[in-house]
Order: C-alpha cells, then structure tokens, then sequence
C-alpha cells in the first residue's frame, strides 16, 4: 500500500523483499531488493540483505558479489562480515571463514556466537589450541553454554586429557541434567580413567533419557549408538542475536548492552541454606502465601519452601544430597504423596525437566489437590517446551561434520503450543484463584503465544493479588512497550524499578525520556 501512495520509497522495497523472501517468494523477493538498490545505490544495508537471500537460494557467487559491496560501503559492519561467513561455508572454504570470522570480533571483541563458530572450525582443521582457546573465550562470556562446555570436553577427550573432559562433561550436565550426549561421552571418558561403576552409572542414565525422550517400541540400543555418533555439537548458528546495531558510548547507560527480555516464570523452590552473602539477594526476590508461610513454620522436617524466579541460587550438590534426603526421611515416615512433591520440586530446580515432571505426576495422581504441584508442573512443561524448541532453531541451519557441510533443512520447528501447560494452569486457578504467581506464569505463556492483550490481562491480575510483584510491572511494561503504548509501559517500569529490578531504569532511559 505504501507503494501504491508513492513508488519512490527504497525502504518499502526493502522490507517487502525481506516479507516476500520469508514467505518463500525468492523471484519476487530479489525484484523488491533491486528496485530498492536502485533508489538508494549507497545502501549498505539492502546489498546485504540482498546477498543474504542469495545466499540462503545458494546463489553464492552473487552472494559474496552483493556482501562485498555492502562491505565496500561500509567495512565497520560485524554482521556482514559474519554472513560473509556463511556464504564461505557453503562454498567449503573454511580458511575463507575463518578470516570473516577474525573480522567480527576484531570489531565485535565479545561476540560469543562467533567464538563458538570459530572453534568449530578450528576443531575440523584439527587445530585443538585454538579450538580450545575459542571455547574458553564463550565460556567467559556465557559460563551457561552448555554446547561450549560439552564440545571443549570432546576437544580435551580427543587430546588424552581425560581429567579435563570428565569436568567439562560434569558441567554441561549440571547445566543440563538432561544431556544424553554428555552421558554417554562422560561414560567413555570414565572408563579411560578407569571408574567403571561411574561409566556404567552414566551408561544407563543416558540409556534411561534417551527411552523417556522417543516413543515406546523403537530399538534402544540403535537410539543410544545414534546419539553416541553424535561426536560434535558441530552447528554453525545463524542469528543476530550477539550483534548490537549504533553507538556503545563508554559510560552512558543508554548505549550499553542491556538484556530487554521478560523475567522468568515463578516456582514454587525448596530453600535451601545460603551463605551470607546471597541470603539478601534471595530475601529480595522471594513470595510467600499463607499457605506457604504456615508450612514452613509448622513442617518437622525443617523445610522451607518459596515462589521465585531465581532458581540460579541453587547449590546442585546440596540439591542433590536434599534429594536422598527426602527419600529416606519422608517415605520413612510413609508419607510419599509429600515426597514425590518435594522432589518433583528439587528435580525442577536441576532443571531436570522429565524427572520433575514424573515426580508431580506421582504425586498428583496420589492426591489431585495440591495446586503447587500444578503450577510446578506447568511451569516445568512450559521451560522443556521452550528449551527443546530452542534447541531446534539452534540446529536447524548449517550442520558441519569432519566430511561435509550439510545443507539447511527447510523444514522449520513448530512453535509449540503449551496447551498442557495452559491446563495445568486452568486448574490451579478453579481450585486457588487467589494464587498471583499463577497468573504471572500464564501471562508469561500468553505473552510467548503473543497473545498480548491476555497476557496483559493476567499480568494485571497477579498485581492486583500480589501489589508488590515486581516481574509482573516489569512484563506488562515490556508487553505494552511492544504495543507502542509508552506512556503506561513507562509507569510500570517505575513501579517494577521501585521494587527492586534495577534492568527497569535502563529501560526507562531508552523509552521513556523522549
């Protein structure tokens, strides 16, 4: 329509070809990108993104053609330098690569997305230093990228330094409790150290994740040999998610990188002791109901249970010896119903979703009252889904083997669509609707849904039950923001910066100052 009111407009061209390119209309698309390069020839930014479509149409001569010119535009743009990239792995000139690469973080020095491509790289042309190094540089900036823990332990496996892979396989899975792969890599390393009873221990772990994770009747041996094949996370990742556009003025808030992303869900956490100095922190970020606060008071087993978002402070070896705990202490007293939640309560801190999830289902089926145990429930689904969904966007670009360079598979992910989680939810609220965090979590289910208007609804509804939920100011800000209403997202980030979350100001600075 734009178009049609004034045919002159290069932006209009721009974004309909990147509209058109998305719908998979690629001859139209480039008709779009041309006509916008005709209108604006010093455009840096449609010669990119014109490459990029060639690129991804593996038209790669003209590709490198329309990203060098950007480039030759403008030579400061890490992004373009990072598709450059790309386009050289399809061609299998790695060597090529890799100088893009050097190029991003020569401009870019914290962009760990590229130090984890690069270490790819330099593990296929068995360059294990600098692998290692790379590895070691996204691990500093992401001590949470459970991929850079476990590839850096492949690396040390394949060096003989089987101390060293048996750590950053134990952190990958203390990361990521789940990890069929570091399992199995974890057992091979054992077994070179000579701790038999530990490699089998992790041999049937993996074997127990990879049956709960596929559907019953497939042969488990051939799964477990599949996913022990599985040598390298070896996935080149295209997103721009390290790339920060404008000007980064040293010591102005509002140039600094700032992680603009919804607060997390809030669960219902065994509090576990905390030193002195993290005890204020949780102080800070923990909600009680009366429910919870008469348990914790009354309890025999001195448990202390608390809604939050923080699941960070968790201890995983305390976790874990809580966890042995509450198997001999409560169902010593028979009182399994309470030990299946418990648990189901410790393994969703660990963050080991299928074990959590199991652990509410036992203890639902027992007793289908316990409304936490829902919220739990949900909560936990909700982050599998999430997590599973993102680890299929990270895999479905360009798979790169000792062998080949794998095209992208064109089948994208579905979304998923938290409908169990939804009905978890549902019934909390039929059974306590004066529960806030309920309706926090739901309208942070709503808001991935983008279904914003009841995302906004339930945010509203957890603060008028709760007036001093913070993460739900901070959510409904963000979410009106997205729906260009300024000036109440701006109250909220007021109200949720009053109540302790500092990232609200910086949000402020950006948005509300205008």
């Amino acid at each position: 329509m734009a178009i049609q009111l004034e045919r002159n407009i290069p932006a209009a061209y721009l974004n309909r070809g990147v509209s058109r390119h998305l719908l998979g209309e690629n001859v139209l698309a480039l008709k779009d990108m041309d006509k916008a390069i005709r209108l604006d020839y010093f455009n840096s930014e449609a010669w990119l993104k014109r490459g990029m479509i060639y690129g991804e149409i593996d038209s790669l001569n003209q590709a490198l053609s329309d990203i060098n010119h950007s480039l030759s535009i403008n030579d400061k743009q890490p992004f373009a330098y990072f598709q450059r990239a790309l386009v050289n792995l399809k061609k299998k000139d790695t060597l090529s690569a890799i100088n893009d690469y050097n190029q991003v973080i020569r401009l870019d020095p914290n962009n760990a997305l590229t130090y984890y491509n690069r270490a790819l790289l330099f593990s296929i042309n068995k360059d294990y230093p600098a692998a290692l190094a790379d590895y070691a540089e996204v691990i500093n900036i992401n001590p949470y990228n459970v991929y850079a823990w476990y590839n850096r332990g492949n690396l040390h496996y394949e060096l003989g330094e089987f101390a060293d892979a048996e750590e950053d396989y134990s952190t990958a899975i203390e990361i990521f409790p789940d990890f069929a792969g570091a399992f199995i890599n974890r057992s091979a390393t054992r077994q070179k150290l000579g701790d038999k009873n530990g490699a089998f221990d992790d041999h049937e772990r993996a074997a127990a994740i990879i049956a709960a994770a596929n559907s019953e009747g497939k042969d488990q041996e051939v799964l477990y040999s599949r996913y022990a094949d599985s040598a390298y996370f070896n996935k080149i990742i295209e997103f721009e998610a390290d790339f920060v556009d404008g000007n980064k003025e040293k010591g102005k808030v509002q140039f600094q990188r700032v992680s603009i992303k919804p607060k997390d869900n809030i669960y219902l956490i065994y509090a576990l002791p905390l030193s002195d100095s993290l005890k204020p922190l949780r102080a800070k970020k923990s909600y009680y109901d009366e429910q919870i606060t008469a348990f914790n008071t009354d309890n025999p087993l001195g448990i202390k249970l608390l809604f939050s978002t923080d699941s960070w402070m968790t201890d995983h070896q305390k976790t874990k010896n809580e966890l042995r705990r509450m198997d001999s202490t409560i169902r010593n007293t028979g009182d399994s119903i309470s030990a299946y939640f418990i648990n189901g309560i410790l393994y969703s801190m660990l963050s080991d979703y299928t074990s959590a999830i199991n652990a509410y289902d036992e203890a639902l089926l027992k007793d289908p009252g316990i409304s936490y145990a829902y919220v739990n429930r949900g909560t936990t689904r909700f982050e599998m889904d999430e997590y599973v969904y993102s680890e299929q966007q990270y895999s479905d670009i360009v798979t790169i083997s000792s062998s080949t360079i794998a095209k992208r598979e064109n089948k994208m992910p579905r979304k998923p669509d938290h409908v169990s989680t939804l009905k978890d939810y549902d019934e909390v609220i039929a059974r306590n609707p004066g529960l806030p965090f309920v309706f926090y979590n739901r309208a942070n289910v709503k808001l991935s849904l983008q279904d914003f208007q009841r995302a906004i609804d339930d945010y509203s509804m957890a603060i008028k039950l709760q007036p001093d939920l913070a993460e739900a100011y901070y959510n409904r800000a963000l979410t009106l923001l997205f729906l260009n209403e300024e000036q109440l997202a701006c109250k909220d980030l007021s109200k949720a910066g009053e109540l302790g979350i500092i990232e609200a100001y910086n949000v402020i600075k950006r948005y509300c100052n205008k």
